[in-house]
């Protein structure tokens, strides 16, 4: 079993006994704090993140400026003709 995969199965008996305590709580009578913490939580994450996107565009420098493009040169009349087809005699 690699590493990801150990990873993956903690990852599942957590989330399993997260989820049975959730029920169980809920039933029991604890059905206010049930719904008040994952509220809770779900709303820190937000502004959680809504900080670090703060922080990061306050600590990012602004960009270069951009250069001014170059113009293209105009097109020549020496320009490529289409051939000539050649008629053949029949």
């Amino acid at each position: 079993m690699s590493r990801d995969q150990a990873y993956g199965g903690i990852i599942l008996v957590v989330g399993l006994i997260v989820a049975v305590v959730y029920v169980v709580a809920f039933f029991l009578g604890f059905w206010w704090w049930a719904i008040a913490i994952p509220v809770f939580l779900a709303v820190l994450a937000v502004l959680v993140i809504c900080m670090w996107i703060g922080w990061t565009m306050l600590t990012t420098p602004p960009p270069a400026p951009l250069e001014t493009e170059m113009p293209t040169p105009a097109p020549t009349e020496t320009a490529a003709k289409p051939p000539e087809t050649e008629k053949s005699a029949s």
